[in-house]
């Protein structure tokens, strides 16, 4: 590897700063906690779906080094998204290129989609025990070979970040509200029916036309996952089945995923599909509920499915109606909460989170059929206290179970 090509992706070798279309000036309330475990020796560890931030965050992380003084050679970053090569290339070339003594100095090494480098974790794991004075950052876009390393062979060195779409929190601050403007509805309202209808990957936010945005969501989301990713790793034969799959989830946020029905339905293996799903959910593309059980969040029975992003739901699902619109609104809530399960036992909840049952009902009438399962649930469980997620319906409703707070879409998620 030539030391031209490490320069030109080191830029702020020359220049001493960071280009500032890529170190964006807005820093997502991620950036703080990951900013203050940079000083211990921990790996740091960036992951989740393509084009949220995860690559904007490591190159703010690289402005802040440069501005508290760090020498600007002193910090490397690398890609294996494009340019193949192995760990040990790169850090060698680094390493000859800038005469670096990784014994002697400080150095800081980003290293971007870490997925696509063999091996990778070995090496890391080689090099963060035999030089102490090397700080890694890594990103990548697939939980299953981040995580599954992480146990493996990373366990004790790292620190792993989630880095999400963006919340509506983050939306409204990127849309310059401040928090004393929270409680106006009437400012609020709009912006939470925009968020919920286009999601949370923020190089969207910008664009004007729908066609513009789904040409985004399409070629720089999707098809990277599912015609390259997932294929190069996975080496699978039908990427088309992968897209089918989620447009079928997309389609119905929320459905609950029988192998066996969607063996017979595609005439492929129950095996293929239960893998394809897999692949879905390990590249952040959908998100899986199982059936709640007291103290536990293990899955059991059918799983529920949901995009990970109402982005997804939006290129595939238009024009999106009324009722639609309210599914969109539990999807959003259910990504914004981390949701692990649901409860189904005759009747449903949409979410179990803590023990707490919470159920989602956005409509223009709430009445008592509405508090029936969540009554259920708190009897059953002996919990005191559930919440249903409503339109506008807001307060406490005082049951023989306990308490049962009502709150509006918009309000639950500026929580």
């Amino acid at each position: 590897m030539e030391k031209l090509s490490l320069e030109q992706v080191n830029h702020w070798w020359i220049s001493n700063k960071v280009d500032p279309e890529l170190a964006l000036p807005f820093k997502r309330e991620v950036f703080l906690d990951v900013n203050r475990r940079m000083k211990e020796r921990f790996i740091i560890a960036l992951i989740g779906l393509r084009r949220v931030g995860k690559t904007t965050i490591a190159y703010q992380l690289i402005e802040k080094l440069l501005e508290e003084g760090i020498k600007k050679e002193n910090i490397l970053f690398y890609s294996f998204d494009e340019i193949k090569a192995t760990f040990g290339e790169v850090l060698e070339s680094y390493k000859e290129a800038e005469k670096k003594d990784f014994r002697e100095e400080k150095v800081y090494i980003f290293l971007d989609e870490i997925q696509k480098c063999n091996n990778w974790e070995n090496e890391m794991k080689k090099y963060y025990d035999i030089y102490p004075k090397i700080k890694f950052v890594i990103t990548g876009s697939e939980s299953l070979f981040i995580r599954k390393k992480t146990k493996e062979t990373l366990a004790g060195r790292i620190a792993e970040f989630m880095i999400t779409p963006f919340r509506f929190t983050e939306y409204l601050k990127f849309n310059n509200v401040l928090e004393t403007e929270y409680k106006y509805e009437t400012k609020i309202n709009p912006l939470f029916i925009k968020y919920v209808e286009n999601g949370g990957f923020p190089e969207t936010f910008r664009l004007e036309s729908e066609k513009d945005f789904k040409e985004y969501i399409q070629a720089l989301v999707i098809d990277r996952i599912i015609y390259k990713d997932i294929p190069q790793r996975f080496k699978i034969e039908e990427p088309e089945l992968l897209r089918t799959l989620l447009q079928l989830i997309t389609y119905n946020p929320g459905m609950y995923i029988d192998y066996q029905s969607l063996s017979k339905q595609f005439e492929k293996d129950r095996r293929v599909i239960k893998s394809y799903i897999s692949y879905l959910q390990e590249s952040f593309l959908i998100r899986m509920l199982g059936n709640y059980r007291r103290g536990s969040t293990t899955l059991r029975k059918k799983k529920r499915a949901y995009p990970t992003d109402n982005g997804i739901i939006k290129l595939y699902k238009t024009p999106i109606n009324s009722d639609f619109f309210g599914r969109m609104v539990e999807t959003a809530i259910i990504n914004s909460m981390d949701a692990k399960s649901f409860w189904k036992n005759g009747n449903e909840l949409d979410i179990i989170h803590n023990d707490t049952p919470i159920e989602i009902k956005y409509q223009e009438k709430i009445n008592n059929e509405d508090f029936k399962t969540l009554k259920e649930f708190m009897r059953k469980f002996g919990r005191k206290e559930a919440y249903l997620i409503t339109k506008k319906d807001e307060g406490k409703l005082k049951v023989d179970e306990g308490i049962i707070k009502m709150i509006p879409a918009w309000k639950w998620l500026l929580k």
